[in-house]
């Protein structure tokens, strides 16, 4: 009977098959595999800061803090001025209601409620009364400048803690910082296209810090 004969090779594993075969490994080409940025590590690098891209500029806090404490500054840089920066108004708003809950009084949501409605009619009466499209400004800049002259406000609620708030004194520091806020908010809202118009944005922004100021005494 025919016999049937089975040649055995020895196959070596180490060698790679060709590129054409099936079996071959994927390339970095082939989209199977990651592969990284132009650049690799060097886009981490130059990447900005987390707060940065978070809007939260510490040289414009700073600025716009100390352009409220000294009012009487006649310049400041118009960036810094225009800079919708949230974060400062909402620790000055926080700081203010927790000043006022040391006395035993819930005032979070008169400060937020009242900044919210003061916020919103700010904003339409400053943008019809700019003539130049310059001069507008929007609804995070008005939060902005409302809330960063609410720092004089939060040195009269400290002083509540040490002083009658409804007596002589501080009655009077009451107007005082009235002043103080209405003056600084009316700095920054009126650029130089608007300072024609400073004497109009301020009664309405002493309206808005006189409420501010009952919160605080009463």
């Amino acid at each position: 009977p025919p016999t049937l004969a089975m040649e055995f090779t020895n196959y070596d594993f180490t060698s790679q098959p060709p590129s054409d075969s099936p079996f071959s490994a994927p390339s970095e080409g082939d989209g199977l595999f990651f592969k990284p940025l132009d650049g690799g590590a060097e886009d981490y690098e130059n990447e900005p800061p987390l707060l940065e891209e978070l809007g939260i500029n510490f040289s414009h806090i700073r600025g716009k803090t100390i352009a409220v404490l000294n009012p009487i500054k006649k310049s400041i840089d118009p960036e810094i001025a225009e800079d919708s920066d949230l974060a400062g108004p909402f620790v000055f708003a926080l700081l203010l209601g927790s000043t006022l809950l040391l006395r035993g009084k819930w005032m979070f949501d008169y400060i937020y409620g009242f900044t919210g409605v003061g916020c919103i009619a700010l904003y339409f009466l400053v943008n019809v009364m700019a003539t130049d499209e310059q001069a507008e400004v929007n609804i995070y800049q008005t939060v902005s400048i409302l809330g960063y002259c609410l720092l004089p406000m939060v040195f009269l609620a400290i002083s509540s803690l040490a002083v009658a708030p409804t007596g002589i004194i501080g009655g009077s520091l009451a107007v005082v910082v009235v002043f103080w806020c209405t003056f600084s908010a009316a700095y920054l809202f009126c650029t130089p296209h608007m300072l024609d118009k400073k004497t109009l944005v301020a009664y309405p922004l002493f309206l808005f810090y006189t409420c501010f100021a009952l919160l605080t005494m009463f």
